[in-house]
This record gives C-alpha cells, structure tokens and sequence, in this order.
C-alpha cells in the first residue's frame, strides 16, 4: 500500500512536471513564432522515454512491494520452520525420554515376568506335591481302612485260634498228665535198664577181657601155626629127597613117615590152607586188600598200608578209613610184622 502511495505520488509529480514542461514548451513555442521541428521531436522523445521510464518506475516499486512481501513470508516461514523445529526438537527428546522410560519398563516387566514365570512354576510344583500329598492321604487312609479291616479279621481269627489253643491246651494238659505217668513208668522201666546196662557193661567187661585173651591165644596159634607150617615144608622137602633117593619101599616108609608127621601135627592140610588165607587177610590192608600194613594210627591203632594212608591225607580226609576217626600227621607210625 505505502509502493502504491510512492507510485501515485510519483505520478502526480511526473504530472506536475509534464504540465511545467507543457507551459514551458507552449511558452517557448509562443515566444519563438516560427520554432524548430527538431526541438519538438525531442521534446517528444523525452516524453516518451519519462512515460517508459514511469513504467519501469512502477514496476520497480511493484517488483520492490513483492519482494518485501515474500521477505515477510519468508521471515514468518523461518519463525513457523524455527518453532516448528523447536517443537520437533522438544518431541523428539520426549520422545527419547519416553523411549528410555518405555525400556527401563520393558525390562521391569522382563524381570516381572521372569519372577512370575518362576512363582508360577513354584506353584504349580508345590501344587502337584498337595496333588502327591492328598493322594498319598488317600491311599494312606485307604490302606488304614483295609489295615483296620485286616486287624478286625486278624483279632476274629486270633480269637478262634485262642479258643482253639485253649481247648488244645486242655488236651495237651491230659495228655501231660497222661504223658507224666507214662514218664513214672518209663523212668522205673529206665532205672530197670540202667541196672540191665550196668550189668550188660559188667558182661561187656568180662567179654572184652574174654576177647583179649582169646586174641593173645590166636596169636600164639598163629605163631604156632607158622612154626607148623615151617615144620611141614621142612617135612615135604625131607619127603621129596626121601622119594628121590629110594625105591618103592622108601615110598612107602616115607609115605609113613608122612602118616607120622601128619600124626604129630594136630590141624589138617585143609584147616592149614584156611588158617594161612586167614592170616594173609588179616596181614593184608583192609582198604586195598592188595598190599600188606605197614604203619598204624596211634589214635584207633587200626594199621593199613602207607599208599591209602598217604592218599587220604593227599585228599585232604584224615580220618581213619575204619572207624572214622580224625588223626594227625604225628599220629602215623610205621610197624614191621
């Protein structure tokens, strides 16, 4: 509006000034009568070039109007960018401090629910254990039930087995008392056999002594026996020298003298042949019946060859092979027959 005043002010001037050089030019003309062509094509001239020169003048105002109203749009958009900046600026580290607050609440909630995850586990372990607890009370009551019901059957049957026991008792008491005279019985019968016993050692005693002197008896038969045995194969060689040497009268007088011996001898040449197997077996080891004794147990004085003795210690069986009595290494001893 004020390039608008400017311009119309500048008109009225150019008016004003266009009037002057109007009079001027009519005065110039009225004084000089007859006037030059050439100073009115320059007047002319001047007045077109300050017509182009008010153009130019208002569009320069017009142009000048325009770029101080774009500088004020341009200063009020700088104002609106610089506050619009500033409120970018002011969101932005609201936006950064709510960001920060949004991760630190993130992580609490992280770790909340990280506690709560771990609670809930927690719980739901301690509710399977209730779970394990409530079932481990229902079968504990379960089995006290059949427990109690057990013990009720056990007592019913501990009760008959009481009677039964009672009535047994009362058996067994008559049978005690039957027992206990039989027992007075059995104790006179066994006071009688003690004396039978003592009486079968006195018998026993006497036997064995018998046995004694019987053995000491065979063994001077036997010694006698192989005397006599000596003596008749002394007599046999004597016969067969005898035959050799004379005729059949010499058989004849040596079979007399056969008849002789046999006369002095008092056992046959069978009850001989017997007496010697008897001999040899009783010279022969009980357990191999092959080898002769050669050594005794000091314990049992039973006598066996060294071979069988020697493979029952070799066994790791020391016991006698006849009686079955233990014995030592010590107790082993050789005898000569």
């Amino acid at each position: 509006s004020l390039g608008g005043g400017g311009s119309l002010s500048g008109s009225g001037g150019s008016g004003s000034s266009s009037r002057g050089g109007g009079d001027h030019s009519s005065s110039s003309h009225r004084s000089s009568s007859s006037g030059s062509g050439g100073s009115s094509a320059m007047v002319e001239k001047l007045q077109r070039d300050n017509r182009r020169l008010k153009k130019e003048l208002v569009a320069a105002l017009g142009s000048k109007d325009s770029a101080r109203s774009k500088q004020e749009r341009a200063e009020k958009e700088r104002d609106s960018l610089m506050k619009t900046n500033a409120r970018v600026l002011k969101q932005s580290s609201e936006k950064d401090d709510m960001n920060q607050k949004s991760l630190s609440t993130i992580l609490h909630l992280k770790s909340v629910t990280e506690e709560l995850i771990q609670e809930k586990e927690i719980l739901e372990r301690k509710a399977k254990d209730a779970q394990q607890l409530a079932l481990a009370a229902r079968l504990a009551a379960n089995a006290k039930d059949r427990v109690e019901e057990e013990a009720l059957r056990q007592k019913e049957i501990a009760e008959e087995q009481l009677l039964d026991s009672q009535k047994q008792l009362r058996s067994v008491m008559e049978d005690k008392d039957q027992a206990d005279g039989r027992l007075s019985q059995s104790k006179s019968q066994m006071i009688s056999l003690v004396k039978e016993l003592s009486a079968a050692r006195q018998r026993c005693d006497e036997l064995a002594t018998a046995s004694t002197t019987n053995e000491e008896e065979k063994q001077r038969l036997l010694e006698s026996l192989a005397i006599t045995k000596k003596e008749a194969a002394e007599a046999v060689k004597k016969a067969a020298a005898s035959a050799a040497s004379s005729s059949g009268r010499g058989v004849s007088s040596g079979g007399g003298r056969g008849g002789g011996g046999g006369g002095n001898s008092e056992f046959t040449a069978e009850q001989l042949t017997t007496q010697v197997k008897v001999l040899k077996s009783r010279l022969a080891c009980p357990v191999c019946n092959d080898r002769d004794k050669k050594c005794i147990l000091l314990r049992c004085r039973h006598m066996f060859c060294h071979q069988c003795v020697d493979k029952n210690i070799k066994n790791r069986s020391r016991k006698c092979p006849a009686c079955g009595q233990r014995f030592d290494m010590k107790d082993v001893a050789d005898v000569w027959l």
